[in-house]
């Protein structure tokens, strides 16, 4: 068991979507969405589990593997250089480690297929990631961030694990032709990027500073 200091824990930005969802009890200012987040934070923090559906699938490890290729493309696309940020940053309510950073704050985001990049629109990025570059703009004390959404090919480990679980839904034959939904070259760079920008809103900023209190305060009081 690890003692944790609930007073002054800081969140990642990628958690403040969680804490921002609004609760059907006009009497609460945490929903259930949040609480159930809040309750597998602490069981992380304190006893040191963590679900195994929130690691390791094919969509966080495609976006691990490529975030350099990822770069690459947005570099090619842009015709700006941009450095991956090793630089962990807090102030009293979050911590977190941006993307980008420099004249501009980018958040990269690998889509997983040609499937999944179509679908994305500038009204779902925000709803899924505009708490989390909102964090990092707060960070940063930038007014700016940036959201691109990259198609770059999948690695080799990944399209034959992806396959391999294929083979047991259809005859082996049929199996190779889908390796072409994990290889993008056919398509134009230009095309293989989505780039949405979002602007820092103080009102909500002191809204996450809010539910940080309450969730601070909720964390105390769990237990097993």
């Amino acid at each position: 068991m690890k003692i944790i200091d609930w007073k002054t824990y800081k969140f990642h930005p990628s958690g403040l979507n969680n804490l921002l969802t609004n609760s059907r009890k006009k009497d609460e200012v945490l929903s259930e969405t949040a609480k159930s987040y809040l309750r597998e934070l602490w069981i992380k923090e304190v006893w040191g589990r963590e679900k195994s559906d929130m690691v390791g699938n094919k969509f966080t490890q495609k976006g691990i593997m490529c975030e350099t290729d990822s770069l690459s493309l947005i570099e090619k696309v842009t015709g700006k250089k941009y450095f991956k940020n090793q630089k962990q940053l807090d102030n009293d309510w979050i911590i977190g480690t941006p993307d980008v950073t420099g004249a501009e704050l980018v958040d990269v985001k690998t889509s997983w297929d040609l499937f999944t990049f179509v679908a994305v629109t500038e009204a779902q990025a925000k709803k899924d990631y505009y708490s989390q570059v909102l964090g990092y703009m707060w960070l940063l004390d930038q007014k700016k961030a940036i959201v691109m959404y990259c198609l770059v090919n999948t690695p080799e480990i990944l399209i034959t694990d992806d396959l391999y679980r294929l083979s047991f839904k259809l005859p082996e034959d049929q199996i190779e032709k889908y390796r072409t939904n994990y290889i993008f070259d056919d398509i134009p760079e230009k095309d293989r990027i989505k780039a949405y920008t979002f602007e820092y809103d103080e009102t909500i900023i002191e809204e996450i500073k809010k539910r940080i209190e309450y969730a601070r305060e909720f964390l105390q009081n769990q237990t097993l």
